[in-house]
């Protein structure tokens, strides 16, 4: 690996930590407010931006310290990297939360999906409804790359709006 790269590993992966902690203080908060199972567009745009703000920020840190100097793959390559250890820190964090600290997690959802699905069909059966909570029950270690995924993407898109605007060399490397 040359050194450059280390150097854009070593820097995305303590800014990932970092990004990590600052989601699982969010996360603590929305818990600590009795907000953890609710599903606004509120909750979900802070929890957006909790992942893109480092990450802007993160590759903005990078260039300072690179001299000012930044190309398009710089940028994604620390922003890819920042996304990616954040998001092994927040699927840790959210197996132990949703396992032990939460315990209950998973039935509260799933009761949680049960009144949305009476609501949105007031028509489905008891059978129906009891068969689909169980199969989202039986599919919830989905969730977890899911998380990933999900942020690598962000992480990918945020990396390359942010390094569009902040480049300051021309070619990709």
């Amino acid at each position: 690996m040359k050194p450059e790269q280390t150097r854009i590993l070593k820097f995305g992966a303590n800014y990932g930590l970092v990004t990590g902690l600052v989601f699982i203080a969010y996360i603590s908060i929305t818990v600590a407010l009795g907000l953890l199972y609710d599903r606004s567009i509120i909750k979900a745009f802070i929890g957006l931006l909790v992942l893109i703000i480092p990450i802007s920020l993160t590759i903005a840190t990078f260039k300072k310290q690179n001299n000012n100097s930044l190309s398009v793959s710089e940028a994604l390559g620390v922003g890819i990297i920042t996304a990616l250890v954040a998001s092994i820190v927040i699927i840790v964090f959210t197996y132990i939360l949703s396992n032990f600290i939460v315990s209950d997690y998973w039935e509260v959802t799933a009761a949680n999906n049960r009144n949305d699905l009476q609501k949105q069909f007031p028509e489905i059966t008891q059978d129906q409804l009891n068969s689909k909570v169980a199969s989202q029950l039986e599919l919830s270690w989905i969730t977890y790359p899911i998380i990933l995924l999900f942020n690598a993407a962000i992480g990918f898109m945020t990396s390359f709006i942010t390094g569009m605007i902040l480049k300051t060399k021309e070619t990709f490397r």
